[in-house]
């Protein structure tokens, strides 16, 4: 029996897929787990994103429809929580039932819980009916793939859907496939794209070298692990070899016994190359790993925890692979190859930015598919021509495009903000909640957000960025102020597994332990002044004292404000066009009106004048 070829797995930060994994979640939508409590629906959060997405998506399509149904058909089939589940608030997101009432009152969700089970069974065999068109495509295009020797990449793929669900006369179902793919996306940065193109470029120049075939899908693929995750789930891929760069170590709360747990199953972590700073601790472990034989190349360039690197040693993860793996290769070292590490190094420490840089960094935090920018960034390598294979797929003149649909969004950053000004050399954070657009409107990626503080608060030297208490992005706008290592202050506000870098980290204020869940909740605008109290606290603790909290705070525009132009442009012609009937329509006239009414109102006709007496007339 011949042996199983070993696929090559190349991590990128954050969450993301491709078309075969969005046609893979919606079977896999029969199967999303959910649990009942309180009026509340509580998912696993990795599920929870796609199908807040979709419950929330404006789209007037009849298979998003479909799959409504679906999910809600899952939720009132939900069993009873856990003690266990009910309470763990990081790993399960929460649906408001009465909401999903509220949102879909077509769909009969029943209030009591003993007839959920019989609409569950109905909305579920509505939708399966419905979606039926679309099962059948998409069967169609993974039995097909299955059996395909061509590099499955995303533009294949693309095209092969487009050829079957014509033929099917399902209509073109790139698009909602393409919505569904889009729907995950989330996280990662360039350096993480440009890390794991640089891990596949270096790979296939030693396959070609070698005579052997290196095809996306078969030899390699991209794969996703986002911050405080397991990587056990890559366990499914086995046989398999892992490629790990530019993910900080102490981002992941069972690294070490994750990449012991992949070793005994068949995938074998062969590089780990990282540069966020690291704890000895945890430094040793890994060291104890490659000792071991279960981890291959060991690389941390950044420095031990608290403390800073001069400009000129900074690397970011494209530059450690690139420096191991690209340049010892001379084929691979291309200009493309230098192009696209100048342009990860630029995004990754905010200097010397480049076009290409700029542009695939507007492309990443808008959303675009990261395992297609991979593939593109992939095929310019050879020609240095990044820009027209951008062009070509469409995506060049996007953020543009992205920039003039955010700027009413942008302005909106104002009305839920607080400055928060240290006692000791007067640092100023500004604190706000971050936006959630309309339905059918487009996010302000995280990168647009702080930039807009950066210009509107000039005087501002870090940005506290929140989306409720469940997540808190944290960046440093002077990059001359270095009061606050927030690499360190994060773990501290957050979970020890927190962090970043010294002047960008991230963390999640509900899941420290002080943190005062009843009295603060999720957080909205209506608590967020306290909870920017409750910051000056822990701010305090790691000896940060605050000396003033200010609600800088912009409320929206009144509806009145807001319209009044309108308003008076619409008053205005209405009285022109009523004076206009009346001067030149008869049938707006008001003897025509009176003479038309007289039937049903006589009261309207005009009395004839009284005989005067004739006294009356003398007088």
């Amino acid at each position: 029996m011949a042996e199983t070829p070993r696929l090559n797995l190349i991590i990128m930060h954050g969450w993301g897929g491709s078309y075969l994994e969005a046609a893979r979640r919606v079977t896999d939508l029969l199967k999303v787990e959910a649990w009942w409590h309180n009026g509340l629906f509580l998912v696993p959060r990795r599920q929870a994103g796609l199908l807040r997405h979709l419950l929330n998506e404006p789209a007037d399509d009849r298979y998003i429809t479909a799959l409504r149904k679906l999910i809600i058909s899952r939720f009132l089939q939900a069993p009873t929580a856990s003690r266990a589940v009910a309470d763990d608030q990081a790993a399960y997101s929460r649906f408001a039932e009465e909401r999903l009432r509220h949102d879909f009152p077509r769909f009969g969700i029943p209030v009591g819980p003993a007839t959920r089970w019989e609409r569950a069974r109905q909305l579920q065999a509505e939708a399966e009916r419905e979606l039926a068109p679309v099962t059948r495509v998409l069967q169609q295009l993974q039995a097909q793939v299955a059996d395909d020797d061509a590099s499955l990449t995303e533009a294949y793929i693309r095209k092969t859907l487009q050829t079957l669900s014509t033929e099917a006369g399902a209509g073109d179902l790139v698009p909602l496939l393409e919505n569904l793919r889009e729907m995950h996306e989330t996280g990662g940065d360039l350096d993480t794209v440009g890390s794991a193109t640089f891990y596949a470029h270096w790979l296939g120049a030693q396959a070609r070298a070698e005579g052997r075939p290196f095809r996306y899908g078969h030899e390699y693929r991209f794969v996703f692990v986002n911050y405080h995750e397991s990587l056990m789930s890559l366990a499914e891929w086995a046989p398999a070899d892992l490629y790990i760069a530019d993910l900080p170590i102490g981002a992941f709360p069972d690294l070490e016994d994750d990449i012991r747990g992949l070793h005994a199953k068949d995938v074998k972590t062969i590089r780990f190359e990282d540069h966020h700073p690291w704890t000895r601790d945890r430094k040793q472990a890994l060291e104890k790993l490659v000792a071991e034989g279960k981890l291959g190349k060991l690389a941390l360039s950044g420095p031990e925890q608290g403390t800073e690197q001069a400009e000129e040693e900074l690397q970011c993860g494209a530059d450690m692979v690139y420096a191991n793996c690209i340049q010892p290769l001379p084929p691979a070292d291309t200009p493309g190859a230098r192009t696209l590490r100048t342009a990860a190094h630029g995004e990754d420490f905010v200097r010397g930015r480049t076009p290409l840089g700029i542009l695939l960094t507007d492309l990443i935090k808008g959303g675009i598919c990261k395992v297609e920018l991979g593939q593109i960034l992939l095929e310019s390598l050879a020609g240095d021509d990044a820009q027209a294979h951008l062009a070509t797929r469409g995506w060049a003149e996007l953020p543009t495009q992205w920039q003039e649909d955010i700027k009413a969004t942008a302005e909106t950053l104002r009305e839920n903000a607080y400055e928060l000004t240290l006692a000791d050399k007067k640092t100023t954070i500004i604190s706000a909640l971050a936006v959630h657009p309309d339905p059918g409107k487009p996010k302000l990626p995280v990168g647009k957000a702080v930039e807009f503080f950066a210009d509107n608060y000039p005087d501002a030297h870090y940005i506290f960025y929140c989306w409720g208490s469940s997540l808190m992005v944290a960046r440093r706008l002077d990059h001359a102020d270095t009061v606050l290592n927030l690499g360190q202050l994060m773990p501290a506000i957050g979970h020890p597994s927190d962090g970043g870098h010294a002047g960008a980290a991230v963390c999640r204020p509900d899941a420290n332990p002080q943190y005062p869940r009843r009295l603060l909740g999720r957080v909205n605008a209506a608590q967020f002044g306290r909870f920017n109290r409750y910051l000056a606290d822990r701010l305090a603790e790691q000896q940060h004292p605050v000396a003033t909290i200010k609600n800088t705070s912009v409320p929206p525009p009144s509806l009145w404000s807001r319209g009044t132009k309108r308003l008076a442009i619409i008053l205005i012609g209405a009285i022109a066009l009523g004076c206009a009937l009346v001067a030149w329509v008869p049938s707006y006239q008001l003897d025509r009106v009176r003479a038309s009414n007289a039937d049903f109102f006589p009261q309207l006709e005009e009395e004839a004048e009284p005989e005067l007496d004739e006294r009356e007339t003398i007088l």
